[in-house]
């Protein structure tokens, strides 16, 4: 299934053939594209009157056509070219449509299309525009990276006092950058309470991949990378009375070894990490959920070229640039959130904000 976002496009022009996405020059048009951006579609496509669907890509001339002016029939003529054209580029019944385009240039193919958003229904222009500026994430996501650059950054060998009992961590990994510091690359935190230091644990020190999903993707990258077929084993879940007993005999227990080493290695060598303070669990759950969907719906926060999680065989991992599976894309962090999140972690103390 994809995520394809749909924005109609504008009166005004510039007057000089140029590609769909630079030829749009009207504020409305500009933001609907950033935020259309922020949210890492598939697809992004204009809904033209004159040329139906356009790629932002495609070369076009100005034009002087509008929905606006059609009657009935050029209406539904012009709508049934539109779902024509999405028919040879998309699955109109399985695929995710967000339009980002008013009434009349949505009411005669949403008929035809199972899923769709519709994020700014029946606002008016003014309405719109201060709605895209709250909810283009990428803001919020460059400020959610200045707020955790500037707290104080732990790694291997950290003093555990530094760490509060209930949180969350962030976490920065050695080559990764964006928003002009360090990447952020993966959020975690806990269900148990006073747990977030023995979670720290799980990932840096205990050597036991199937108590750490985090240390598991490590390892499927690594393994990836190499080819290695150990991947197989890799995956099994050893955690189980039952499950011990079956793999014992197959496993293959002095590559596993290895491998755990390799991995903490890595971590302990690539990664450091910020922590704050949030000692209820289901703040603690809201603030993870929305620090990752902000991080990943912001197109400026993909991995480098080099990045291990490129290797890695999670498609969401690769997507995401995170070493994360859930919560991704989800509802990104509102600016009272923000708000809120700020004032949490200058009231950490042990940040040194």
């Amino acid at each position: 299934m994809k995520k394809i976002v749909m924005i109609s496009c504008v009166s005004k022009k510039l007057q000089k053939k140029i590609t769909a996405e630079k030829i749009y020059i009207s504020s409305l048009f500009k933001k609907n594209l950033k935020y259309a951006k922020s949210l890492n579609p598939d697809l992004i496509l204009i809904l033209s009157a004159k040329h139906g669907v356009l790629e932002l890509n495609q070369e076009i001339e100005p034009y002087d056509k509008t929905l606006n002016k059609m009657n009935k029939k050029e209406s539904e003529e012009w709508a049934e070219k539109v779902l024509n054209q999405l028919k040879n580029i998309s699955d109109l019944k399985k695929d995710n449509f967000i339009f980002l385009a008013g009434n009349n240039y949505r009411k005669n193919i949403l008929s035809e299309i199972t899923n769709y958003e519709v994020p700014m229904k029946g606002l008016k222009i003014g309405k719109q525009l201060q709605w895209l500026t709250e909810n283009t994430m990428e803001n919020n996501c460059s400020k959610l990276h200045k707020i955790f650059n500037d707290c104080k950054h732990h790694s291997i060998p950290y003093n555990e006092n530094e760490i509060p009992k209930n949180g969350i961590y962030i976490l920065f990994e050695k080559g990764e950058f964006a928003h002009g510091g360090k990447r952020i690359v993966r959020i975690g935190t806990h269900t148990g309470a006073d747990q977030l230091r023995s979670r720290i644990k799980q990932h840096f020190l205990s050597k036991n991949k199937d108590r750490s999903i985090f240390r598991k993707n490590i390892g499927r990258a690594i393994l990836n990378s190499k080819n290695d077929c150990f991947i197989e084993q890799w995956e099994w879940d050893l955690t189980t009375r039952a499950n011990k007993e079956k793999y014992s005999d197959l496993l293959d227990k002095e590559k596993q070894e290895m491998i755990e080493n390799q991995v903490t290695e890595y971590m302990q060598s690539n990664f450091s990490f910020a922590v704050f303070e949030i000692n209820e669990k289901d703040d603690r759950m809201l603030f993870e959920s929305r620090i990752i969907s902000t991080v990943s719906n912001c197109h400026e926060c993909g991995g480098n070229e080099n990045w291990l999680g490129n290797h890695s065989p999670k498609e969401k991992i690769r997507k995401s640039g995170l070493w994360l599976i859930n919560e991704l894309w989800k509802k990104s962090i509102t600016d009272e959130e923000l708000i809120k999140l700020t004032e949490l972690v200058k009231s950490t103390t042990y940040n040194n904000v």
